[in-house]
């Protein structure tokens, strides 16, 4: 069976799933923990990634994808990954990437530093290799620094994704999941000024279980005007389908911005489409916000108690939940929520359980085809 973990990283972003036929398919990559502050409950994400990767006697991931370039997405991962590009960040306990995937921002963004920058050079290093990579957006706001690097655009057409298209290698049949691209768009990545959260990478996942599909949304740190235009789009395109979900990473660390303008006194109020998306949500859905716990009081940086207020509402109609990384199972004690897809829908399953203990159940859907 397939399997989604969410990290317990603050205010940062990392989960891990193994798909059916066994690929991992890592999403983010922050390695913020402070080992020298003894009340950091933040999980030590290399470790545990190593621990994971020895389970499964393995030393890389099939897909290390990146959402975005900010801190809180990619802290530290020229200290954990082989990367191709320069000799300084290969060694024997690097951890290899089989396939890179990043929104094409991540490429052409010019000024970034740090681990920021290790992965902009990874990438363009291997998009120059022709192999390696999978570029997610407009084609066409690549073709300039393509054509720079005395590429041949049309050459490297097969590596780069658009929104609104399915990412090949990913079926019924091949590992028993299909991934569909809802973000970025391109005209979101045109002119001058980087709009890293609205131009970030949105997978919609459906997982396939004795035939039917149980669908899981990665969001990224879109806002809303981006979660705004997935959901319009998606309906005039006939993508309605990719706007279910039993599982919804919240974006943007719980805050209000993902859902709309103003973050309200008590509850945010989406716009329209967005309240239209959290609508798709299915029967006993689960909502993960990947967020330092929901604060009782107002405050300036997510996670927003307005914004948590929301989505427990959406999930108390749908007879579902709402969980924290930082919170689960404990503030004191947060460890990696992990998701199974089974036949019965999506179960939460408690840290300490094996692969043949009992499962919490989560998210039992009715059975259901398409």
């Amino acid at each position: 069976m397939a399997t989604i973990a969410f990290y317990p990283l603050g205010n940062a972003d990392s989960s891990l799933t193994e798909f059916e036929d066994g690929r991992l398919m890592l999403i983010d990559y922050c390695d913020c923990k402070d080992p020298k502050e003894k009340k950091d409950r933040r999980i030590d994400l290399p470790e545990e990634l190593r621990a994971e990767l020895a389970r499964r006697d393995r030393e890389d991931f099939d897909v290390v994808a990146f959402t975005h370039a900010d801190d809180d997405h990619v802290a530290g991962a020229e200290n954990f990954f082989w990367l191709e590009h320069a000799e300084k960040y290969q060694g024997e306990d690097r951890i290899r990437i089989k396939e890179l995937w990043v929104p094409a921002n991540s490429i052409l963004e010019e000024g970034t530093e740090d681990s920021a920058r290790a992965i902009r050079q990874e990438a363009r290093y291997r998009v120059k290799k022709n192999k390696g990579v999978r570029v997610f957006g407009n084609r066409g706001c690549l073709d300039e620094w393509l054509k720079g690097e005395g590429i041949k655009p049309e050459t490297r057409k097969h590596l780069i994704t658009h929104a609104g298209q399915p990412v090949p290698g990913f079926t019924r049949d091949d590992g028993q999941a299909e991934l569909f691209v809802h973000s970025p768009f391109g005209f979101r990545m045109e002119g001058e000024e980087v709009d890293r959260n609205n131009a970030s990478l949105v997978l919609h996942a459906a997982f396939f279980a004795s035939g039917n599909p149980y669908r899981v949304m990665f969001g990224g740190d879109a806002e809303w005007e981006a979660w705004r235009d997935i959901d319009y789009i998606s309906q005039k395109k006939g993508n309605s389908d990719r706007l279910k979900w039993d599982g919804f990473k919240i974006a943007h660390h719980c805050s209000y911005a993902a859902l709309g303008p103003e973050k309200g006194d008590e509850e945010t109020e989406p716009v329209p489409e967005v309240a239209h998306l959290f609508d798709q949500g299915q029967p006993a859905c689960i909502l993960v916000s990947s967020s330092d716990p929901i604060p009782s009081k107002d405050t300036d940086q997510p996670p927003h108690k307005q914004a948590a207020a929301y989505y427990k509402r959406v999930a108390t109609k749908k007879k579902g939940e709402f969980v924290v990384t930082m919170e689960t199972p404990s503030k004191d004690h947060p460890e990696p929520i992990v998701i199974e897809v089974t036949d019965r829908g999506l179960l939460r399953r408690k840290r300490s359980a094996t692969p043949s203990a009992a499962a919490v159940v989560v998210a039992r859907p009715a059975p259901r085809v398409g």
